[in-house]
């Protein structure tokens, strides 16, 4: 991008006739002219710094000295396999046996377990109108 001299003069170009087409209605040839080369001139420069950024930023690092030479197909490679855990997974294990009997833990757990019992279940087929109102005024009083 640093090298391309046709990109700057067309975008020069560029930003000078779009400021000629806009500035001749309103100017004398001259002003009109004048202020075109102007743009051509900012346009340029514009085109210029532009390009200078983009070769920076699009252009590959430098090797340091001290790395040496990459590899050409770096990166276009990836490994997939995972490290070997069986020994620690059996580590686990031996761990939960010698604690305890799993059977044993699930009981306890579901001794503690009590299932949820509501106090009363209204039903909306026939609704009880004391009920209705009290409910009413518990609403209106919250």
């Amino acid at each position: 991008m640093n090298g391309s001299w046709r990109f700057t003069i067309g975008f020069g170009v560029f930003g000078a006739l779009l400021t000629c087409v806009i500035s001749l209605s309103n100017n004398p040839l001259g002003t009109t002219l004048l202020r075109s080369f102007y743009a051509f001139l900012a346009f340029v420069a514009l085109a210029f710094a532009a390009s200078f950024v983009l070769g920076q930023l699009l252009s590959p690092g430098k090797l340091a000295a001290s790395g040496g030479e990459l590899s050409p197909d770096r990166g276009s490679v990836l490994d997939l396999t995972t490290p070997d855990e069986g020994e620690a997974l059996s580590e686990m294990l031996k761990e939960q046996w010698s604690d305890g009997n799993p059977e044993t833990t699930k009981d306890e757990q579901f001794k503690d377990f009590q299932p949820l019992q509501p106090k009363r279940v209204v039903s909306l087929d026939n609704p009880n109108p004391e009920e209705v109102a009290q409910a009413i005024r518990r609403l209106t009083d919250e």
